[in-house]
């Protein structure tokens, strides 16, 4: 395995900045503040010298290989060999994303190279005690015997921590499977098929075919497949300890991981020319093979290995089991919509539930909210009238129902009023951002593509306060100096009209949603300078956003994006212009809009024309500041591969 990722390590991409850009920046993402801001100075660290680094690395992995070939040097490979697993585990593969809440068996969790370390501990060169039979006494055997059997005869049972520790590490990870299953982030609806169909980047296109048919069946089933795939993974890791004969739940085991190598997993992505590792499912499988009896015990023979635990230690037995089924009940029951609500994080000074006043309204009314309209004119939820397909509200039904902010929530339903009131841009620039908007409409996927379900009064009211509290925590950002001493940073390209700025310390699983940690901001330039059009919240990794207003707050990823590989930076569409690539969709992504946009503050995505104009408005009607003097703004463009739109 080693000497596998070793050369797989000589792939030419990965002399480049390329392989910081695909493995440590996105691992980064999501971590613990701590974990994130020492991943990130390891990246800058080698980031300069990367093409002599990544040598280093080649050479490493490949003496490890060779080392642990030859009897004499076997010792010192596996002892390095586990510095540098640790290593690359917590650098590299991001701690298998255990610690971000989005660790998922299907696409590789717990990490490869972690499990290279635990084979290597089991097959660590032990140093023998004759007995009687000629066999080396071997610590940890759960079951002595002058004949071993079962898995005490297997050779994954030769090292020192004998059949207890290969039953130990198989009941580990399996279970440790069944716990990340039953995370909010895998039972959420689509999280399984959108975990497959995000491999389908860079993959041959038959592979990727195969990949998108095979994630199309599991649509909006996450819940029922991870509650499935848990039970499985449970019965698979217990099952070689309660029973002597553990053949079918190995080879259970090594079939399913199969299936996940060949779909999550993609192969580890080799395909792709990217992969760095064939990723966890062979090392699994090894360890199944390693583990099957040579002799294979009569049934009422040998004691089970859990029956040799029990009377080892009753009491560590029993609190072994009842801290499994504490972790299985936290995580079954942990809400799947895991984020802070809007009205429980809100800033200090906006309204409280007295404060929004929302009544019954007819088609026709306008909602009132307050201290909205004199704090964000051109914001309020006026009426609308929707587009086919969409219900029009009738008078006299509920609030749900007549409330315009359905067409916020990009139900079908704009503002036939909506009208530039600005100068006229110039015709070369309108055309731009004309061409950009069509391409970003090409890459645009919705999360929940037929929500059309009428919101309850609760979730209009939610989703008020929600617009509210957010843009009442984003306005210190109106001057993009102070977003960027804040610590947010670019990533689209700044030769757009239109540039998305991320803020890498709130970009994580436990600040979905919350006002108080606004992942991104966009801002619009104008001749006047920028203006801040939109708050952003960004999902980490490929998990799907929590709908706490309904269809009101939706998201939607991005899928034909390329990715600058001198600046890291989105700077284009697919096909990729030379030296920018395609890194597959990006995660999910909702707005709170901060400029007069048709649809309203939660509308999905409007045209990135209306976006600047709408910019242009909110600075003439003293929303937003006036940073620059008036005149015709320039940008640098090299033909619309190399220039990004409405991320």
């Amino acid at each position: 395995m080693w000497l596998i990722d070793g050369v797989l390590q000589l792939q030419p991409h990965m002399f480049t900045k390329t392989f910081l850009d695909n493995v440590i920046v996105p691992n980064a993402a999501g971590q613990p503040a701590p974990v994130a801001w020492f991943m990130t100075n390891v990246e800058h660290f080698i980031r300069p010298d990367i093409g002599v680094w990544n040598f280093l690395f080649v050479m490493l992995q490949m003496s490890i290989g060779i080392g642990i070939l030859n009897k004499r040097t076997l010792r010192p490979a596996l002892a390095v060999s586990f510095i540098w697993a640790f290593g690359v585990w917590g650098i590299g593969e991001g701690f298998g994303r255990l610690l971000t809440g989005t660790a998922s068996p299907l696409m590789g969790a717990p990490g490869a190279v972690i499990l290279y370390a635990a084979l290597g501990v089991l097959v660590w060169p032990r140093s023998t005690t004759a007995t009687s039979d000629g066999r080396g006494a071997q610590c940890g055997d759960v079951e002595p015997a002058r004949h071993p059997v079962g898995v005490a005869s297997s050779p994954a049972a030769s090292g020192p921590l004998g059949a207890a520790g290969a039953l130990g590490v198989w009941a580990t990870l399996w279970i440790g499977f069944a716990i990340l299953w039953l995370l909010p982030a895998n039972r959420a609806a689509g999280a399984f098929s959108s975990s497959i169909e995000s491999m389908t980047a860079h993959q041959p296109h038959w592979y990727a075919s195969f990949l998108t048919t095979f994630a199309h069946h599991f649509t909006g089933i996450g819940p029922q497949t991870a509650w499935i795939l848990a039970i499985v993974s449970l019965v698979i890791g217990i099952g070689p300890i309660v029973v002597s004969r553990p053949t079918a739940f190995l080879a259970a085991g090594a079939l399913l991981v199969l299936a996940f190598w060949v779909t999550g997993m993609a192969f580890g992505t080799i395909l792709t020319g990217t992969g760095t590792d064939p990723n966890t499912a062979p090392v699994i499988v090894l360890l199944a093979i390693a583990m099957l009896p040579a002799v294979v015990p009569v049934r009422a023979s040998v004691r089970t290995p859990l029956a040799a635990l029990i009377q080892w230690n009753p009491l560590a037995t029993g609190g072994v089991a009842a801290g499994v089924m504490a972790a299985l009940l936290l995580g079954s029951t942990y809400p799947v919509a895991a984020a802070a609500s809007a009205s429980a994080s809100r800033p200090t000074g906006t309204a409280s539930n007295a404060s929004v006043l929302v009544g019954t309204h007819s088609a026709g009314s306008a909602v009132s909210t307050s201290g909205q309209s004199s704090s964000m004119p051109g914001m309020t939820m006026s009426p609308s009238t929707p587009s086919s397909g969409a219900t029009p509200a009738s008078k006299g039904s509920d609030t749900a129902s007549s409330m315009t902010m359905s067409g916020m929530g990009g139900l079908g339903v704009t503002d036939p009023t909506w009208k530039y009131t600005g100068p006229p841009l110039p015709t070369g620039e309108t055309r731009l951002l004309s061409v950009i908007g069509t391409m970003t409409d090409k890459g645009h996927r919705m999360q929940t593509p037929d929500c059309t379900t009428k919101p309850t009064p609760k979730q209009v009211l939610g989703a008020v306060e929600y617009v509210q509290a957010t843009s009442a925590a984003v306005a210190k950002y109106k001057v993009l100096a102070t977003a960027k001493a804040a610590g947010y940073m670019p990533v689209t390209t700044p030769n757009f009209p239109v540039v998305h700025y991320v803020n890498p310390a709130y970009y994580n699983t436990q600040d979905i949603l919350d006002p108080n940690h606004v992942d991104s901001l966009v801002y619009a330039t104008t001749p006047t300078g920028p203006v801040l059009v939109a708050a952003m919240f960004l999902m980490p990794g490929m998990t799907t956003g929590p709908m706490p207003y309904g269809c009101l707050v939706q998201w939607h990823a991005h899928t034909n994006l390329c990715t600058s590989l001198s600046t890291g930076v989105i700077d284009g569409f697919m096909p990729c212009a030379p030296g920018s690539v395609h890194h597959g969709r990006t995660g999910y992504m909702t707005h709170v809009w901060q400029v007069p946009v048709s649809g309203g503050p939660l509308a999905i995505d409007p045209s990135t024309v209306m976006v600047v104009q709408a910019a242009i408005m909110a600075q003439q009607e003293g929303l937003a500041p006036i940073t620059a003097p008036t005149g015709a703004v320039s940008y640098k463009t090299a033909g619309t591969a190399k220039i990004v739109g409405n991320f």
